[in-house]
């Protein structure tokens, strides 16, 4: 997009958006569906595909993205949180949307937002963010958009397309309990929440607990139902560059794929993608080698990913998330030391987390640090939810900065060095390599 564009103009944007207050209380789905419609109803009339889910959500998206793109599709995507810039949350034809692109959405919601009443309450930080880009989406005229909800479903702001082309609930634990409900049932029917009258719906049917209750508001709903099994699919190979796994298609029985990443929670993200791909290109068909070339080009940053020689970045937010953090973690060979940097925010299940951290033997080594953000959890917290780890020597500093800085000076040739804890850890210590 070729124009005078003033440099300052996207910082001021993103200053704008910033000041709004992100954890406020939404706004009903009729608001957002109102300004919508003071915009133009951009994006609207696009194939839409919805992904709810606690854990997997942005993976499952980028995987279903780039089948779309192999395939020739122009796409955009929604996601969230962003690591280091806010443009990163909208992408088309998987290119971060330019700075230019997103002043210009900017431009455009503000101008109708000052046509509004005072009454009118103004749109949260994320709806902000989900307007500008259905307007993006809407001038780039892309075929399909990918939507990601923000927080549950049911009253995600996300949830105001009337008929998407297909509904994707990836796995669902105990996460936002404040918000959504003290059990995975309870969340699970948040999720549920963006299901639609007679569209299709992709979820994982080998968690019973939470997918009886898809099952109940899908059936409801008339909404046919696509179920991925622990029979789906099945990892063969494990490196610590790669995964060989096998998937059971609709068309050819089961194929084997190759991912490289060392990530074991992205077979069944990648599983979920592929059935989705496969219920929204049911008339066309669909090449075996399309899939495999979709699956090398993607990546996705923050899962597993490897920052530089030896050194991951993984988002791990959650129990559930440290979870499948440490299961590959424990997969990994390495001949040296394994050390991990590790922070969270306050507002998570964190004592769990380091529950789960402290229990294990697989760190010689953890760096606790406090996050420089209002929602961090204090160094003092910390340090008091760390003090039961006798299995691996923990060591505090006051910023992340410090931390890391530590960490690199620890880790050895042959050691390795995981980040976990939160995607913000992951947007800092990024942002940190890259000024450097």
């Amino acid at each position: 997009m070729k124009n005078n564009y003033d440099a300052s103009a996207y910082h001021n944007a993103e200053a704008y958006i910033y000041d709004i207050p992100k954890f406020t209380k939404k706004n009903d789905l009729k608001h957002t569906e109102m300004l919508l419609y003071k915009l133009g109803n951009p994006g609207v009339d696009k194939k839409v595909i919805h992904v709810a889910g606690t854990n997997g959500k942005g993976s499952v998206c980028a995987y279903l993205n780039s089948f779309l793109l192999e395939s020739g599709k122009k796409v955009g995507m929604f996601t969230s949180p962003h690591l280091i810039t806010m443009n990163e949350r909208i992408r088309i034809n998987n290119q971060i949307a330019s700075k230019e692109e997103f002043v210009a959405g900017f431009e455009k919601v503000k101008e109708m937002l000052a046509t509004l009443p005072e009454e009118i309450p103004h749109p949260t930080f994320f709806e902000t963010l989900f307007l500008i880009a259905m307007c993006i989406f809407e001038k780039s005229n892309v075929e399909y958009i990918i939507l990601e909800t923000g927080l549950g479903g049911r009253l995600d702001a996300t949830n105001v397309i009337a008929k998407p082309e297909l509904t994707v609930i990836t796995k669902i634990g105990l996460d936002h309990c404040e918000y959504l409900g003290d059990t995975k049932e309870q969340i699970a029917e948040e999720k549920a929440g963006i299901l639609k009258n007679e569209v299709p719906v992709v979820y994982l049917k080998k968690y019973l607990e939470t997918a009886q209750v898809i099952e109940k508001q899908a059936n409801l709903k008339g909404s046919f139902l696509e179920g991925l099994t622990k029979e789906s699919f099945k990892i063969e190979n494990f490196k610590n560059k790669s995964i060989d796994f096998c998937y059971k298609s609709r068309y050819y029985d089961y194929i084997t794929f190759t991912v490289p990443t060392c990530a074991l929670y992205q077979v069944e993200n990648i599983s979920l993608a592929l059935k989705a791909f496969e219920c929204i290109m049911e008339k066309e068909q669909i090449k075996v080698d399309t899939l495999r070339k979709a699956i090398l080009k993607t990546n996705w940053e923050g899962r597993m990913e490897e920052i530089a020689e030896g050194i991951y970045v993984d988002g791990a937010h959650n129990e559930d998330g440290i979870k499948a953090f440490l299961d590959t973690v424990s997969h990994i060979s390495c001949k040296g030391k394994k050390i991990l940097l590790f922070s969270v925010v306050s507002d998570k299940d964190y004592k769990s987390m380091i529950h789960a951290l402290a229990d294990n033997k697989l760190f010689s080594q953890i760096i606790a640090v406090p996050l420089q953000d209002a929602r961090g959890l204090s160094l003092e917290h910390l340090k008091e939810n760390f003090s039961f780890c006798h299995k691996a020597a923990v060591n505090y500093f006051e910023t992340v900065e410090d931390g890391f800085s530590y960490a690199l000076k620890r880790k050895g040739k042959e050691d390795m060095l995981f980040v976990a804890g939160s995607l913000y850890l992951v947007g800092h210590i990024k942002a940190l390599l890259r000024r450097k």
